[in-house]
């Protein structure tokens, strides 16, 4: 059964949730695209989206962090759970928040709007294309109708539907490689350090411009398969 004093932090909360929102949330899309926002009328073309906080720069860039525009103390913290925080500042000050989740090296906490389009990371907040390996980091314009969230589509949404037209970008028709698959700087051979090169790409340790020409489907990633592909060629040598 619900103790009294629990139910009484569910009413307040909901009381206050409205307001909070207000406070936390970026405009997705449209011209007004990453400006505050209370409601959708504060958005034309777009949707008003809770934003995500994303670690900008350090050894965290890219990662996710609790505190926008502030970091996440751990004294005085805001429940009995020694291992939670409070929200120093910005639109979330107050909040309770994970101190493991604060950005190394002192690196900011942004506050986003912007979601990966594709990817292993598709629906995940992000800062701009390099925290989203094989997609854009992009402003959908779209939002969940459950809880507020950025989305592409309704698997992005864990409550309610992914609602709104939406912006995308215009696909641009790309060039295949030419070459053999793994020849990373067109010589007309597969050597052991252009090998090595695809091996750091598919571990995400190195870019994939680095090797394009190992990446022969063109899906942004360098796979297991592309990797034996070119070791192949690397023994038998390019063809003609």
């Amino acid at each position: 059964m619900m103790t009294t004093a629990r139910a009484f932090f569910l009413l307040l909360a909901c009381s206050f949730a409205s307001e909070l929102l207000a406070q936390q949330r970026l405009c997705s899309g449209g011209p007004n695209d990453g400006r505050p926002c209370a409601r959708v009328e504060d958005c034309p073309s777009g949707s008003c989206v809770v934003a995500q906080g994303v670690c900008d720069g350090g050894p965290d860039d890219g990662f996710d962090c609790d505190c926008p525009g502030s970091q996440c103390s751990s004294v005085g913290s805001c429940t009995n759970d020694p291992e939670l925080g409070t929200c120093e500042g910005g639109p979330y000050q107050g909040e309770c928040c994970d101190p493991a989740y604060n950005c190394g090296s002192a690196a900011p906490c942004r506050g986003t709007q912007k979601i990966c389009l594709g990817g292993e990371l598709k629906g995940l907040s992000c800062l701009r294309n390099e925290h989203c390996p094989g997609s854009l980091c992009w402003a959908t314009g779209r939002v969940c109708s459950g809880d507020g969230f950025a989305c592409v589509d309704d698997s992005d949404c864990i409550l309610g539907t992914c609602q709104g037209e939406g912006t995308f970008p215009t696909p641009t028709p790309t060039q295949p490689p030419t070459g053999c698959i793994g020849d990373c700087d067109g010589d007309g051979e597969v050597t052991i350090n252009n090998v090595l090169l695809m091996v750091n790409i598919a571990l995400e340790q190195a870019p994939l411009a680095q090797c394009a020409a190992g990446d022969a489907n063109q899906d942004g990633i360098i796979t297991v398969d592309e990797l034996i592909a070119a070791v192949g060629v690397a023994l038998a040598g390019c063809a003609p």
